[in-house]
């Protein structure tokens, strides 16, 4: 079984589970971070990084997601190749211009439920990815 280990990034007083993740497109790739979200159902990115990874927003599939703050927020689903790691995924990634949390978050589904488990650990500060495959 794999595991990854990454340690929370501090953010003024804050640890926070943000992890590495690449990203890949039709002819790119786009390397950035994401907040491990385990109330999150999709994975959901900011929108510009399409641009980056060669795509066009209107060739995904128009959605829409209800925020933490209960907002309705338009977005479009993608199912894209993601590494995490040496752990390589194939994950639905919704992209929004209207995702203003600061950061990308990295959802469940076609993440989390690809997983054999994702373990957080407040006390150290990390979050474990383990997988069979």
């Amino acid at each position: 079984m794999r595991s990854l280990t990454f340690p929370y990034i501090q953010l003024g007083s804050l640890y926070l589970p943000i992890v590495p993740v690449t990203i890949f497109g039709r002819a790119s790739s786009f390397k950035t971070e994401a907040y491990v979200d385990s109330g999150a159902f999709y994975s959901i990115f900011r929108s510009e990084m399409l641009e980056n990874l060669q795509l066009r927003m209107e060739h995904g599939i128009a959605k829409k997601f209800k925020a933490a703050d209960g907002r309705l927020i338009q977005a479009r689903l993608f199912r894209l190749p993601l590494h995490l790691g040496d752990i390589k995924l194939r994950a639905l990634i919704a992209f929004s211009d209207e995702l203003h949390v600061g950061f990308n978050l990295l959802g469940r589904q076609t993440v989390f439920n690809a997983l054999d488990e994702v373990a957080f650990n407040e006390k150290r500060r990390i979050v474990v990815f383990r997988s069979g495959a």
